[in-house]
């Protein structure tokens, strides 16, 4: 039994464009542990499909290599590689062959997890405050008891909302500690 046999690509998002079929079949590997874990995260998959091939590279790739790669989108390679930066899971480095921008993968988990909290969820949670104080204004007026009950609930959402972003800041301080 061949290593082609035994992984079973389930994103088909890797192009092999004249690379080596065990190149291929070693990035589509990569793809598709990361394409699952995103998943379990709420990352949309072609995210996790640029990390994925920018992580199963041994040199850094280009935007066009990406591209090249992934049978996705040009608008989503070049929306996939902001996010990624943005969390600090892909960097750029330089070239000395040509100008092109290229990629590689941010090994620091650490940082990459402090800057998603930094970035994304310090600011769902600030945007759900603003939500929920908003929610709290279009709450049903009696019937039966159920604006109680509904008000309850709002509250109950307030109040986990509220303990998240009181502990956002020992994350972020305990994050600094571990490096």
């Amino acid at each position: 039994m061949t290593t082609a046999t035994l992984i079973t690509p389930a994103s088909g998002l890797v192009l092999t464009g004249g690379r080596p079929s065990e190149v291929a079949d070693f990035e589509r590997a990569m793809v598709d542990f990361f394409v699952d874990a995103a998943d379990l995260l709420g990352v949309p998959r072609s995210v996790a499909a640029i990390y994925g091939i920018v992580f199963a590279s041994a040199v850094p790739l280009s935007f066009a290599d990406i591209e090249a790669r992934l049978d996705i989108s040009k608008g989503s390679v070049s929306q996939g590689l902001r996010v990624l930066r943005e969390v600090g899971a892909v960097k750029e480095v330089s070239s000395q062959e040509d100008r092109a921008e290229r990629f590689e993968p941010d090994l620091e988990l650490r940082k990459m997890v402090q800057r998603f909290l930094e970035n994304r969820l310090a600011k769902q949670l600030q945007t759900g405050g603003s939500r929920l104080e908003q929610m709290v204004k279009t709450l049903p007026k009696g019937r039966h008891g159920e604006a109680a009950v509904l008000r309850a609930r709002v509250k109950q959402l307030q109040t986990w909302n509220s303990k998240a972003q009181a502990l956002l800041p020992i994350a972020k301080t305990f994050l600094k500690l571990g490096g």
